[in-house]
């Protein structure tokens, strides 16, 4: 029996090739689902509240000074400021309360408008999309018997298809959101209104659903509930999306559970370079199908995705959640041979022969699964079990569907990536291919 942890290690690890000492250096381990790290080279200043604030400046983003704290009553020693953007994504705003040097590093993303002008028919105004908006999407949002609203296809969406894109309304660094057995900084509750009423269009954030209880600001609140996680530079923060939140009022309100065939149909796809998050079709939707995402990650147990929604106050009611514990179970141990399997791959002493046994058996429980999204991560591993034992061109041939994978369902300027791009390139040196 393998642990969730070792589930979550095949789920979250980044294993590059500098291990095996024979390919180039790669990106850290991704934290997510979808590794979001930022690597543009940042043109803009760095700028805190000792910085004099520059009225003209085509490299700084922001829209009002700064307002810096840093939060002692944690005893933390990093100074963290207030960033608004009230121009960003077509003047809806952005707030981030991060270092300024995560702030300074986003500068060229936010001064794009080109990415949030091209995605305009999915932006909801003041929380709410017009019918020429709607009239342009491949959804609707209707009553769904049992779960409330829901979202489902109102055309046919090919796989891999985009189905809804988001820029952020707040980014806010996990120094302030810490879990709840830890104490958070009172210094927060003021950074979180100055970061709301930054904002151009506070409805927007504001229509997002809400799920906890007791003495919270309402920031604090909306985040928890609906944010995604991001890595930035070495930091870990929270970037709420409202247009794919949890309850946004024509959004996708879902059951987002463990990406079986018969539950999840897309996931979200994070960009580095502009901030965008993307929702992309696993598979061929059906016209009047319900559209749902992940919220826990991929490939987990049963017990571990019900433990994970209490973060979110509901119940999952997916086809997997929802079935026979008989059918739960088997899942279960499908989920955790997968671990058993890739532990094999890894041990030094399987010979090839085994290898392409172990990973044809892999590949067909991750198809039982529905675990397709996670081949970018699966492939990866692969390749470096090939090179390990001196088969260049199986190296090759994963690694290049890893990276086919990776850039349809993760970021596709990230570290992750960008290190696939640098093996690949490798391995086709190593077999006389040019490129």
């Amino acid at each position: 029996m393998v642990s969730t942890t070792a589930l979550l290690i095949i789920s979250l690890s980044y294993f590059p090739f500098s291990q095996a000492k024979t390919l180039s250096q790669c990106a850290p381990p991704p934290t997510t689902p979808f590794p979001p790290q930022h690597n543009k080279t940042c043109p803009s200043a760095i700028l805190d509240d000792t910085t004099p604030f520059p009225s003209h400046n085509a490299t700084i983003p922001w829209t009002q000074p700064p307002y810096c704290i840093i939060p002692r009553s944690i005893g933390s020693t990093h100074k963290f400021c207030i960033y608004t953007s009230s121009s960003y994504n077509l003047g809806s705003g952005l707030s981030v309360l991060t270092t300024p040097e995560v702030a300074a590093s986003y500068a060229s993303a936010i001064l794009d408008p080109l990415p949030a002008f091209e995605a305009r028919h999915h932006l909801a105004h003041h929380g709410i999309q017009s019918p020429e908006q709607k009239s342009q999407l491949s959804y609707e949002v209707v009553p769904i018997p049992g779960k409330g609203l829901g979202v489902v296809a109102t055309k046919h969406i090919p796989q891999f298809d985009i189905i809804m894109v988001s820029y952020p309304a707040m980014i806010i660094d996990n120094e302030f959101l810490p879990p709840d057995e830890d104490k958070a900084p009172v210094e927060g509750w003021r950074a979180f209104t100055k970061a709301l009423m930054g904002l151009g269009d506070e409805e927007r954030f504001l229509s997002m659903a809400k799920s906890k209880s007791g003495d919270i600001h309402v920031v604090e609140d909306l985040v928890r509930t609906n944010a995604f996680g991001l890595y930035t530079m070495g930091r870990d923060l929270k970037g709420a999306y409202p247009e794919v939140a949890v309850g946004f009022p024509e959004s996708m309100r879902m059951c987002r559970d463990g990406m079986t065939d018969a539950a999840s149909c897309s996931f979200p796809q994070y960009r580095s370079d502009d901030l965008g998050m993307r929702v992309i079709a696993t598979r061929d939707i059906h016209p009047g199908e319900e559209i749902t995402i992940s919220y826990v990650p991929l490939g987990m147990p049963t017990a571990y995705r019900q433990r994970s929604f209490s973060n979110w106050s509901f119940k999952c009611t997916c086809a997997l959640c929802t079935a026979k514990p008989e059918v739960r179970d088997a899942s279960d141990a499908r989920r955790e041979q997968l671990a058993d399997l890739y532990a094999k791959m890894e041990d030094s002493g399987t010979s090839h022969r085994q290898l392409v046994a172990l990973i044809k058996e892999f590949d067909e429980i991750v198809d039982k699964e529905g675990l397709a999204v996670k081949r970018g991560e699966y492939y990866q591993g692969f390749m470096m079990f090939h090179a390990a034992r001196g088969d260049w061109e199986g190296a090759l041939k994963y690694g290049q569907q890893s990276l086919k994978y990776t850039e349809t369902f993760s970021d596709p300027t990230g570290g992750f990536a960008g290190g696939l791009r640098d093996d690949v390139r490798y391995l086709k040196g190593m077999t006389g291919q040019k490129g």
